[in-house]
């Protein structure tokens, strides 16, 4: 593994989002060339599978944690702050 994929891969989640957030802006802009537009978009979605990945693994130890005495899972709406 490169330095540079190995850096990446270290990312906080809301350094990735930041970087897809300026991915997006980059592409609906319309101001790079065709082959950068490809390569930001090939990123774009590179970041959003690492994203979603996260989410998912954050979601399954929330619901670990939520089990309830019985081993049933309970499940509560957030409430926004």
């Amino acid at each position: 593994m490169t330095a540079k994929a190995k850096a990446k891969k270290e990312d906080s989640f809301e350094d990735s989002l930041s970087r897809l957030e300026d991915i997006v802006g980059r592409l609906e802009a319309g101001d790079i060339d065709l082959e950068s537009s490809v390569a930001a978009f090939e990123e774009g979605v590179a970041l959003v599978r690492a994203l979603n990945k996260r989410l998912d693994t954050v979601q399954s130890k929330i619901e670990k944690l939520a089990r309830s005495a019985g081993g049933v899972l309970e499940t509560e709406e957030l409430e926004d702050g």
